[in-house]
């Protein structure tokens, strides 16, 4: 497990460094409403498609990859891949139990996504509350702190001991969702670039 990992880290931080440079999006709409209105209308949203880019780091190390999340209600996929589909990841999920596919052909379940990448991968990526966070979303049964931009975008969101800072939205069939997206904690930091929406 250890090789897979150091070769998935050579093969894909370089690619997202390149990357990171060439995403073209649309700005957003930026009009004046209510983060109400606003908080309504991404609740609305589920099910979407989206591609781009992550990377996470820790005291120890660092890893990046491509990333591909399909959301269907409570139903998601997430595929995690180096260059041209290399090291592939799969994670499937829902409220019943989470399926890990390894490169190599290893299959392995658990009841939930944090424990099981953090038992394989050594990471506790919170996969459960992303759903919320890459909407531009806090999770509604969490204390959270919120702060706006002036058009009532979600611009930073303390909640469960991280740090989401929204850095860049895009407009997507008339709605402003992000697409740059930096989250911390004690243990960790992560880089969300989403550079293709599809609702």
């Amino acid at each position: 497990m250890r090789h897979f990992i150091l070769v998935f880290i050579a093969t894909s931080y370089a690619l997202f460094l390149t990357s990171c440079a060439s995403i073209s999006t649309a700005p957003p709409q930026n009009q004046p409403l209510s983060w109400e209105h606003r908080a309504a209308v991404l609740s609305n949203i589920q099910q979407w498609n989206l591609k781009g880019l992550i990377a996470l780091r820790t005291s120890q190390n660092a890893w990046s990859a491509n990333w591909q999340w399909q959301q269907t209600k409570n139903n998601y996929t997430i595929l995690l891949f180096g260059p041209l589909g290399s090291n592939s990841l799969k994670l499937t999920g829902n409220s019943g139990g989470v399926l890990l596919e390894m490169a190599d052909g290893k299959r392995l379940t658990a009841r939930d996504p944090e424990s099981l990448l953090a038992r394989q991968l050594g990471w506790r990526l919170p996969v459960s509350f992303l759903r919320y966070w890459v909407r531009g979303l806090p999770v509604p049964t969490l204390p959270a702190q919120k702060q706006f931009d002036d058009y009532h975008h979600l611009a930073v969101l303390m909640q469960n001991d991280w740090t989401i800072r929204y850095l860049r939205y895009t407009s997507i069939n008339g709605m402003d969702v992000p697409n740059k997206i930096f989250l911390t904690n004690p243990n960790m930091s992560v880089k969300i670039i989403i550079s293709e929406w599809q609702l």
